[in-house]
């Protein structure tokens, strides 16, 4: 894997791990969905002030939930697997085919109030939940689709589902959203994506797109604008709408006043409330609030893959620490089997991660960033009074911290509760965990003053 920013140099240098997926594929995809390509390290000046919308900054760790028609395949990703020749790793199907699994396409064994009680034992604060991607399914009975489970599932609300069960579990909800519909454009797409040719909904060669008739670009605006109203105001309480494209079909000001307190990405054309990256990390410190998201289980998709490796928990916790380090949010992603089960392995890194959380989650939850790596050769956040110190596995050097002003009381290893031997000199202390105290995951020493 190329490391290609500064910042995953930095991690390798101090024994972190480089966690990145191919992010060209995310600014690709982003070029054809009509934003910002340029996604890492991307900030937002404005700061969302209402009191409902605080939690973000400090709860920090999100569940991402890639929830669709790929699942039935196995072999494709989430929409994206309809186009042809991609530059990137992914399956490949017709659309008329993709839509065609939906008449197969039976989450029996989803079970919301299952994955949001294992979620929240986890340690996640927030679930952002796909209600239509860019393939037009609607997983809620929509009135103004052809296409979801309105017509193919009896009518079965899968968004009602999972926002009751956040809601008994106090979960906080997020929908994420796509306005571009493929499927409604369908007839008016090149599903060619390397646009050497021009294929038709079967992958056909055709001479060229026919022209879209008067007015079909309005209606789908108008579709999503009031598709986005039911979401807003039949489901209670949402606390994050993700935009996945969109250019302002109803604007942010309509939402705030549908769900005064929500927090708003910045992926439809309008200001939003936070930053993001997208399947890497970002490569420069930024300003204001900030979410990475990224695929966890699968690994490289969004959507389930009978193939892909998945990340454990610890993988996860490590990315999770280095965001955090630097003030953002992870939001991690699952793609749910086809019968609406979590696949074994996420089950495991659940656990896994989890268990990090009884001991050493006091480090990531309502902190403020630290001073890595500027100051500090280990991520660190900070609380009143309080730093956390996330030592690394590989890494065995002394953990430096500089300009700190007096030294710290007692420095504790979270996951046993021990006295770790620390020094202070000069502005800077000096750690060295004893190795008969280190564990394969991160350890977490609390300096406290």
């Amino acid at each position: 894997m190329k490391i290609k920013h500064l910042l995953a140099l930095l991690l390798c240098c101090a024994g972190l791990p480089a966690f990145a997926q191919n992010d060209d594929v995310a600014a690709a995809q982003h070029t054809i969905l009509g934003q910002n390509s340029a996604q890492a390290g991307v900030s937002v000046s404005t700061l969302n002030t209402h009191p409902d919308a605080q939690w973000f900054p400090k709860d920090g760790f999100g569940l991402f939930i890639h929830f669709g028609l790929a699942a039935v395949h196995g072999g494709i990703d989430l929409s994206w697997g309809m186009y042809a020749n991609k530059p990137w790793e992914d399956g490949e199907i017709t659309p008329a085919d993709y839509w065609k699994l939906a008449d197969r396409w039976n989450p029996e064994h989803f079970n919301a109030e299952e994955i949001v009680s294992k979620a929240k034992k986890a340690g996640f604060k927030y679930i952002v939940f796909t209600t239509k991607h860019h393939d037009g399914y609607t997983l809620w009975p929509s009135k103004y689709s052809d296409l979801g489970v309105k017509q193919k599932m009896k009518g079965r609300d899968l968004v009602k589902e999972f926002t009751d069960a956040c809601h008994r579990h106090g979960i906080k909800v997020g929908l994420y959203y796509s306005p571009p519909d493929w499927h409604f454009d369908a007839k008016y797409i090149n599903w060619d994506y390397s646009g050497k040719t021009v294929m038709d909904i079967n992958h056909q060669v055709i001479a060229g797109l026919p022209d879209k008739p008067a007015g079909h670009d309005q209606k789908r605006r108008t579709m999503v604008a009031n598709q986005m109203r039911e979401l807003l105001t039949q489901y209670g309480r949402i606390d994050l709408f993700w935009f996945d494209g969109g250019s302002g079909e109803i604007s942010n000001d309509e939402i705030r006043k549908l769900q005064p307190g929500i927090v708003i990405n910045r992926r439809n054309g309008e200001p939003g409330d936070y930053g993001d990256s997208e399947g890497a990390l970002p490569n420069k410190r930024f300003t204001g609030w900030f979410e990475t998201n990224d695929p966890c289980w699968p690994s490289r998709w969004w959507s389930y893959s009978t193939s892909d490796r998945m990340d454990t928990g610890a993988d996860v916790i490590e990315k999770l620490i280095i965001l955090r380090a630097w003030g953002g949010n992870f939001l991690a992603n699952i793609g749910p089997c086809a019968d609406g089960s979590i696949p074994p392995e996420a089950l495991d890194a659940w656990e896994e991660i989890g268990n990090w959380m009884k001991h050493s989650g006091e480090s990531v939850y309502n902190v403020t960033a630290g001073s890595f790596p500027e100051k500090d050769n280990q991520p660190t956040t900070v609380k009143k009074d309080v730093i956390y110190v996330h030592a690394f596995p590989n890494f065995h050097k002394k953990i430096i911290l500089k300009e700190i002003k007096s030294s710290p009381r007692q420095a504790i290893l979270l996951r046993t509760g021990a006295s770790v031997p620390f020094s202070y000199s000069n502005g800077e202390i000096s750690i060295q965990i004893p190795a008969g105290m280190r564990s394969r995951m991160v350890d977490t020493v609390k300096l406290i003053w």
